[in-house]
């Protein structure tokens, strides 16, 4: 039973830290600070440069002192920058409190891998990553339907606050239930880890096919308006893209345990590639919302296959910097698909945009073929 306790107290950090990252886009509207299109864009930017900067130092230090410290300072970190990012009173204010959010979120995936990873193995541990990876898909889906209403009702600054009560409360059931899990296995620092055939590739995979995500999540709406859909029903397609994505993430965990990881990615990738060239070719918008579908349920198989399987490489001793080295590069993805995806539009068009991120979603299966070896699920992984 504790080891479920971990995974609730993993699902609800995992959730705040993408809550949090997701919050300003909403929140912008309502602002007092009357934010501009270019302060709106940096507030993202520093957020997720300092999640990304910290995500190899969170993996090796989980590893060296055990996820429970981690866990806890990185979500009292998150509340005091919540509560910080809801009281500014200047855009600069919001400046510091978006990278102080993006810092402290940026410990949370890395670590509760690693609490994850202690706690379970095998068909267990695949098990545990689905409903786990629920934090997504669910995050997005509450972000619309529980943030404008709190706006509204309460002011926007209650959005932040909010943020920062719930990491509050996370943090403290985390300090009082979870054991300290460090392992003898852990034995300090281990900077080798990251330069490991396997991480390469887990990295290499993960890069492409997130590259193509984050692209396809970017500038999606934007499509579906410029082929004159109304900004309403737009919404409505897009949110689909991760509504699937709830059934899936738990699905996808029993999948692993039947199956495999390596059988998992051979459905999953080639078939999410597809789901984006349905965008390429597709213009009605029944067929475009079944496709989103699609889309959003083979994309959410691959977030708890990829967290599994960075478990597996690093095994209990190294998980946590296995994750944090590979996250390091599929967060990275997400910073250049946005101001390079225009490049692509701009000048020949959306379509061509979806043909080039589907090839590279079929791209991203050969260092995941490169990988089968390291795939199995009846033992620990090695990093090397």
């Amino acid at each position: 039973m504790r080891g479920y306790l971990y995974v609730a107290l993993s699902f609800a950090a995992f959730f705040l830290s993408y809550y949090s990252r997701l919050a300003w886009s909403v929140l912008s509207t309502y602002s007092s600070l009357r934010p501009t299109p270019y302060e709106d864009g940096l507030i993202f930017s520093i957020f997720f440069a300092a999640y990304i900067a910290v995500q190899i130092p969170a993996g090796l230090v989980s590893d060296a002192i055990g996820p429970k410290k981690v866990l806890v300072m990185a979500l009292l970190g998150l509340a005091a920058s919540s509560v910080l990012g809801g009281a500014a009173d200047t855009i600069w204010l919001e400046y510091l409190g978006s990278v102080l959010m993006g810092f402290s979120a940026g410990w949370i995936y890395p670590t509760t891998i690693k609490l994850l990873s202690t706690n379970f193995e095998g068909k267990d541990l695949a098990r545990a990553m689905g409903y786990y990876s629920l934090a997504w898909p669910i995050s997005i889906i509450l972000l619309g339907v529980g943030l404008p209403t709190a706006a509204e009702d309460l002011g926007w600054r209650w959005g932040y606050y909010l943020i920062g009560v719930a990491s509050f409360a996370i943090a403290l059931a985390a300090a009082v239930l979870m054991e300290d899990v460090r392992r003898r296995d852990n034995g300090g620092l281990n900077l080798r880890v990251l330069a490991s055939r396997n991480v390469a590739l887990l990295s290499i995979g993960g890069f492409l096919f997130y590259y193509a995500y984050w692209a396809f999540a970017f500038y999606a709406y934007d499509y579906l308006r410029s082929i004159g859909m109304s900004g309403i029903l737009a919404g409505e397609i897009y949110s689909m893209t991760a509504a699937a994505g709830i059934a899936s993430t738990v699905i996808t965990g029993y999948l692993i345990g039947r199956i495999g990881l390596w059988r998992t990615f051979l459905i999953a990738i080639p078939l999410y590639g597809l789901t984006i060239l349905g965008f390429a070719v597709l213009r009605a918008p029944i067929w475009l919302a079944a496709v989103a579908l699609a889309m959003g349920f083979f994309r959410f198989m691959v977030t708890p296959a990829n967290s599994t399987l960075a478990s597996v490489i690093g095994g209990p001793g190294r998980s946590g910097s296995v994750t944090g080295a590979a996250n390091f590069f599929w967060q990275l993805s997400g910073v250049i698909a946005g101001s390079a995806s225009p490049l692509i539009f701009v000048s020949m068009g959306y379509a061509s945009l979806w043909g080039a991120m589907a090839l590279m979603v079929f791209a991203s299966l050969v260092p995941y073929v490169m990988l089968r070896d390291a795939m199995g699920l009846s033992g620990r992984g090695k990093s090397g």
